[in-house]
């Protein structure tokens, strides 16, 4: 079972938040959703209040397979603004565990230093701030242990993604059929 920490603050948007919790947790991970501001409910990019497991430990994050940052312009300013947390990206990174980030989060990966030299993909139109790292216009990108993803639209399938590299294809694919889904999904 791998053990998954989904970073949250202010502004954190929701859809990617919550559709990686569930969709890993219905997959078999242990995911804790970590408050950067501590265990206080957190006010999500459209007004949602999501209630966080656990506030962020920077020394409890070295215990974790995946850190995974989601977007909302908010949530990752907040995210990224914590220097404990770009250190344990980092680490991780660095340790070959899983790092991820969806829309605006990949923002937060390159201030860690973490897309240099990777093929990555955020919303479209912020990889203009992106210093580091090859663009790819594409709804998922997976470059070794690294997985990133486009916005709120793409987040089942980024989630699925992470599901079927942490838990096994077999993981994947039960959760998406319970889902209504196919996964892998069909190639067009």
């Amino acid at each position: 079972m791998a053990r998954v920490c989904v970073l949250v603050a202010d502004g954190s948007e929701e859809l990617e938040t919550v559709a990686v919790v569930d969709v890993l947790r219905r997959a078999g991970a242990e995911v804790v959703l970590a408050g950067v501001a501590g265990t206080r409910p957190v006010k999500a990019s459209r007004g949602v209040g999501l209630v966080p497991d656990a506030a962020w430990d920077a020394a409890a994050a070295y215990g974790f397979d995946a850190l995974v940052v989601p977007g909302g312009m908010g949530g990752v300013e907040a995210i990224g603004a914590e220097g404990s947390v770009l250190e344990a990206l980092r680490r991780a990174a660095a340790a070959g565990k899983w790092v991820a980030a969806i829309c605006a989060g990949p923002q937060v990966l390159d201030r860690a230093g973490v897309l240099e030299g990777k093929r990555y993909t955020c919303y479209p139109g912020l990889n203009r701030e992106i210093g580091g790292g090859e663009w790819q216009d594409e709804p998922v990108v997976v470059d070794g242990k690294l997985v990133t993803s486009q916005g709120p639209g793409t987040a089942v399938a980024f989630a699925l993604t992470l599901a079927e590299l942490l838990e096994g294809l077999d993981a994947a694919q039960r959760t998406a059929a319970g889902m209504l889904l196919e996964w892998p999904p069909e190639e067009a």
